[in-house]
């Protein structure tokens, strides 16, 4: 469960199949970082959030499953933590990464003309229609929060509507993300975050929890927990 705007909740199937597959594509990246020790030494994916980006791999694979087993489940909301909000924040800023390649690939598909080449019934065609397009599971994921009927324009230059559309979703599921406004006050007096982190009920460590560093066996171990979880779903 996680505390939404709508209250302590498990996302709904819309959400929730979103969420896998952003998920899922994350865990595939970090994977690939730990099984590999030559490409271990290149840069890790990036969300460009601090609060998630400054962890190990392990730590961010630890992150995930903490996450996604709230969100999709029914176990009990996981303490308030400024590490768990940001997490929140990068799995859906992948979610953008992936629908701004879906747009930039249509724009050269159509200004190479690759339509001509795919008659319909043929294999490519096919191969295309059966693909899910991450728009269409955000356009899913809003119908469900919203419940009213979507429609955007799928031109490249339309990037900036598809990010403030995800950021929608976001904000049903964080409200105001609080570690934004707390840490802005890192550099002010304790006194000031103290009061902060009071009035908005959240406990005093919210700032300075940090993910476990785990050993290679306890990573494995987290790694299926959360492909088993994500192959509830479908991912």
């Amino acid at each position: 469960m996680w505390v939404t705007v709508d209250g302590e909740r498990s996302l709904g199937d819309a959400e929730a199949r979103l969420l896998c597959r952003a998920v899922g594509s994350m865990l595939s990246d970090f994977v690939a970082v730990i099984r590999n020790r030559t490409y271990r030494d290149q840069e890790c994916w990036l969300a460009g959030i601090d609060w998630f980006d400054q962890w190990e791999v392990e730590q961010k694979v630890w992150l995930l499953e903490r996450v996604a087993t709230a969100l999709l489940t029914d176990q009990p909301a996981p303490k308030p933590a400024a590490m768990c909000e940001a997490t929140v924040d990068a799995i859906f800023q992948h979610v953008f990464e992936r629908v701004a390649e879906e747009l930039e690939q249509d724009a050269f598909q159509d200004s190479e003309g690759d339509d001509v080449d795919r008659e319909p019934g043929t294999v490519d065609h096919l191969i295309l229609a059966a693909e899910q397009r991450w728009s269409d599971d955000v356009i899913r994921a809003l119908r469900q929060q919203q419940r009213r009927v979507m429609k955007i324009g799928r031109a490249a230059d339309q990037a900036n509507e598809w990010r403030r559309l995800i950021m929608q979703i976001v904000d049903r599921i964080l409200g105001v993300a609080a570690y934004q406004t707390a840490e802005s006050y890192r550099d002010q007096q304790a006194a000031k975050i103290a009061l902060f982190l009071s009035q908005k009920g959240l406990p005093a460590d919210f700032l300075t929890q940090i993910p476990p560093l785990l050993g290679q066996r306890e990573t494995e171990a987290c790694i299926e927990r959360l492909r088993d979880l994500l192959g509830q779903f479908g991912h």
